[in-house]
């Protein structure tokens, strides 16, 4: 007959291994779930800014933290969870976004983007260093799902106009407006 400290030690063993299993295979579904959207690709060209040129610390840092706004912007509205946008977007642009998902949840849909990569061009860099005008040539893949269902899909290439502004540690998108041609 086992002993019940066995029993427990046992038991103790198989969720410390259990724990570590999942530990190793998470980071792997995860990187699983990227290969199916990965990080959008931007592209940055600063050769047109003015008043004055742009360091390569902010060109790293814009591209950086671009990148990351439209993973959260594709992740907030694939969740319909506006909270997503708070690290990445400020002012107009997360009031704007937090009110199209908004709409989206009352209608029970949300649209999912794959990100086919980004050309920005810097346009405007203010003398001080804290705000940068930027144009977005966009290539993304849209899906409007209703429930798990596509009711829309369509390849588009969008065109923005994007205020970023330095924000605690990072460059957050305060307007990001659509233009047409």
């Amino acid at each position: 007959m086992i002993r019940i400290s066995t029993l427990r030690h046992s038991v103790r063993i198989l969720l410390l291994v259990w724990t570590s299993w999942v530990a190793f295979v998470y980071p792997v579904l995860a990187d699983n779930d990227l290969a199916d959207n990965p990080k959008p690709n931007v592209q940055l060209s600063t050769d047109s800014a003015t008043p004055r040129q742009v360091e390569d610390t902010t060109q790293k840092a814009i591209v950086r933290d671009y990148t990351a706004a439209w993973v959260a912007l594709t992740n907030a509205l694939a969740n319909n969870q506006p909270g997503a946008l708070d690290a990445s977007f400020t002012g107009v642009a997360r009031d704007e976004l937090a009110a199209r998902i908004a709409d989206q949840r009352k209608s029970g849909l949300r649209t999912e983007i794959r990100d086919r990569g980004h050309r920005l061009e810097a346009i405007v860099y203010t003398p001080e260093g804290s705000a940068m005008q930027l144009h977005d040539t966009a290539q993304v893949d849209l899906q409007i799902m209703d429930g798990g269902k596509a009711i829309h899909s369509e390849h588009v290439t969008l065109h923005y106009v994007v205020l970023m502004t330095v924000a605690e540690d990072r460059w957050k998108v305060r307007l990001m407006q659509e233009r047409g041609f």
